[in-house]
């Protein structure tokens, strides 16, 4: 990827850990820092962080800046922290970032409305609680027709079941319900072609959340045999939510489809900064809505934890191998990579 940056003396790299001691990250960074090194530049002078006051990254000698993150911030909800913040006003203007976070704010005061009805982010959240509980359904696919939020359902996925993927409850007594769904999808007319096919006539049922924008966000939308392209995806999108929860009867029993398939459609006008802020706060609350009602702590991840300190152990293990040392057969991580080719 480096390679293809045709000016590094014009290069900012921005590296982002709140405790500073994240491997991979530390691991990319020197590497960064070493291509930078061979090509005559000092990295002093383009390399900034985002990290927490006092973290091991938190260098006057080694970085340009510091950008500090509160500690209660977590990686999950870092667009309108200080985590996406320096990299989306450098990469989209500052003028696009603070839309980005009018945006938010206004979807956040909207999750504080006292009146179900008119608070968007609880409805969802609900709307989520019955499919989940109360029908029993497994998952969830979220259905973007729009090419630009191609790795939206890819942050919810983080976003949801990072958060709500856990079986204690605050008080530390295991749930005897379910609780988060699997978050899944791709970008509509994608997936028309290849799994709804699943969700029209699968054995098993698949709540969908649809999203649609009236208007063309590049602002190059093309009128062919009389209707524009963008009203052709909101049609297709439209006729799938309603040949779901509709179905359709016939004397072809493959041509049946049984209907009441759970889904819902979100519409805006645009997909730009501002709708792109709000449509990540109404997520963000609907997920922290959804811990609430199931009483769990959505703001830790104790499995991603296990993961690293299993990790750790492991390339503790591949340290001793590298300096020729015999890992004893009774060592359980060390027969799994004996066990390699």
């Amino acid at each position: 990827m480096l390679k293809s940056i045709p000016d590094l003396s014009k290069t900012l790299v921005l590296v982002a850990s709140k405790s500073g001691g994240t491997l991979e990250t530390l691991t990319n960074e020197k590497m960064v820092r070493k291509y930078f090194e061979d090509k005559g530049l000092d990295p002093k002078k383009h390399f900034a962080c985002v990290t927490g006051k006092g973290s091991p990254l938190d260098n006057p000698a080694e970085y340009l800046i510091s950008f500090y993150m509160y500690d209660y911030i977590g990686g999950r909800f870092s667009v309108t922290s200080m985590v996406g913040g320096p990299m989306l006003a450098f990469g989209l203007g500052y003028d696009n970032y603070e839309a980005i976070l009018k945006g938010a704010h206004d979807m956040d005061m909207n999750a504080a409305n006292p009146d179900v009805m008119k608070n968007m982010p609880l409805l969802l959240a609900l709307l989520g609680v019955w499919n989940r509980n109360f029908l029993g359904h497994q998952t969830c696919a979220v259905l973007p027709y729009s090419q630009m939020l191609v790795r939206f359902t890819a942050h919810l996925q983080q976003l949801d079941m990072e958060s709500n993927g856990k079986h204690i409850d605050k008080s530390g007594k295991f749930v005897d319900y379910a609780t988060g769904p699997i978050i899944w999808g791709e970008p509509g007319t994608n997936g028309q072609h290849s799994f709804y096919q699943l969700i029209h006539q699968g054995t098993d049922t698949i709540p969908c959340e649809f999203i649609g924008f009236s208007e063309n966000q590049m602002g190059m939308d093309l009128d062919v045999k009389g209707t524009t392209s963008q009203q052709k995806l909101i049609s297709n999108m439209l006729a799938q939510s309603l040949a779901m929860a509709q179905g359709s009867i016939s004397s072809n029993p493959n041509k049946c489809f049984d209907g009441n398939r759970p889904n819902l459609c979100l519409l805006a006008k645009k997909l730009d900064p501002y709708t792109m802020g709000a449509l990540l706060s109404l997520y963000e609350h609907k997920v922290g809505f959804q811990g609430f009602l199931w009483d769990i702590n959505s703001f830790d991840q104790e499995g991603v934890q296990l993961g690293k300190v299993l990790a750790n152990q492991f390339l503790d293990l591949y340290q001793k191998v590298n300096k020729g040392e015999k890992i004893p057969a009774s060592d359980n991580l060390g027969a799994m990579l004996n066990e390699m080719p």
